[in-house]
């Protein structure tokens, strides 16, 4: 899906008509840029975007979301983008950005580290705190994955620690992961969106970056894995067991209750409305996948820890706008 597209002009003696005048090319270029701006802040959040000095705007963005994920290919000018201040909401979308630059050098501040972001090279930055990104070479091409941050938990605190630092590219699971989000920047809505061949690829993405993260050196001083964390890792790994609560999470982890509450409260989050969702999650995906067709929803829910399915619907409809069964049926008529 082509979200902007960069301005254009015609000299004199073209068969468009004649050049613009410098009011009129000055006007073009300043709708290119609000264009080009509002694409980008909608796809994932706000942010603002300013040529260089001296230079004249460009920039073009091609997106296509794959089960959530948003993967977007990017060429612009020497322009700056920052998200920062009042642009930063609590009621924004939550997203980690993975950047596999493709031609030229973009210098990266977030978290008080900066870094050039350069062609072989991974970067990683998240949309709930402040960063600013400068081109530093004429022309940047670049893709860029946003990854919802819900879908990376409990890893997000090893993702956080590496912002802005760079992660070469040229061998192992990191190549293959820039192979991977390359390759799927040249694909369209209609090759992606809900499909379960997309949850399949968002599955794949989300895994192969985690293996990326996971697997490089401990950053020294790094903080260790917090209670929040051991939760969440522990709630994912039985989301399946119908017995999965508060008390048995904290029972597991030799924990009290209170303390396993009073964690996630501070995390932001709520111990059971977490599973709950993430039990939600699981339903709607195993729905799309044509395998599960011949299976009834309770079965499905069931094989996700969920035996009495009274307010099942309900609680979809409140997660994802839709019942079940309308989903169901919406999927087998655009198939």
């Amino acid at each position: 899906m082509l979200l902007a597209d960069p301005p254009s002009s015609t000299g004199p003696g073209d068969a468009d008509g004649p050049r613009p005048t410098a009011a009129e090319a000055s006007a073009i270029e300043e709708h290119a840029l609000d264009t080009f701006q509002t694409a980008v802040s909608s796809a994932c959040a706000p942010v603002r975007i300013r040529p260089a000095q001296g230079a004249s705007f460009q920039g073009q963005v091609r997106s296509a979301r794959a089960d959530g994920l948003l993967v977007a290919s990017l060429t612009t000018g020497a322009n700056s983008v920052s998200r920062t201040g009042r642009l930063l909401s609590s009621t924004d979308p939550e997203f980690v950005k993975l950047t596999w630059p493709r031609h030229g050098v973009v210098r990266l501040t977030q978290d008080g580290r900066e870094c050039e972001i350069r062609a072989g090279s991974l970067v990683v930055y998240e949309t709930i705190r402040p960063y600013q990104l400068h081109t530093v070479s004429p022309r940047w091409e670049a893709v860029v994955v946003a990854v919802p941050r819900d879908r990376l938990e409990p890893h997000l605190r090893q993702l956080s620690e590496r912002t802005a630092v760079p992660v070469p590219a040229t061998s192992g699971p990191a190549r293959a992961l820039a192979l991977m989000v390359d390759e799927l920047a040249r694909c369209d809505d209609a090759g992606l969106g809900d499909s379960a061949a997309a949850i399949h690829l968002g599955d794949a993405l989300v895994s192969m970056l985690l293996a990326v993260y996971n697997g490089l050196p401990q950053i020294a001083g790094a903080g260790r894995i917090n209670l929040a964390d051991r939760v969440r890792a522990h709630a994912l790994a039985h989301l399946g067991d119908p017995g999965l609560s508060v008390d048995s999470i904290a029972a597991a982890l030799g924990v009290s209750v209170r303390q396993v509450h009073k964690m996630c409260a501070q995390e932001g989050f709520s111990a059971a409305a977490w599973i709950r969702r993430r039990r939600l999650e699981r339903i709607r995906r195993d729905l799309l996948d044509p395998a599960l067709a011949g299976r009834t929803t309770p079965a499905i829910a069931a094989r996700w820890g969920i035996l009495d399915t009274t307010h099942l619907a309900r609680q979809f409809r409140a997660a994802f706008g839709e019942s079940p069964a309308e989903l169901r049926r919406q999927h087998t008529r655009a198939a």
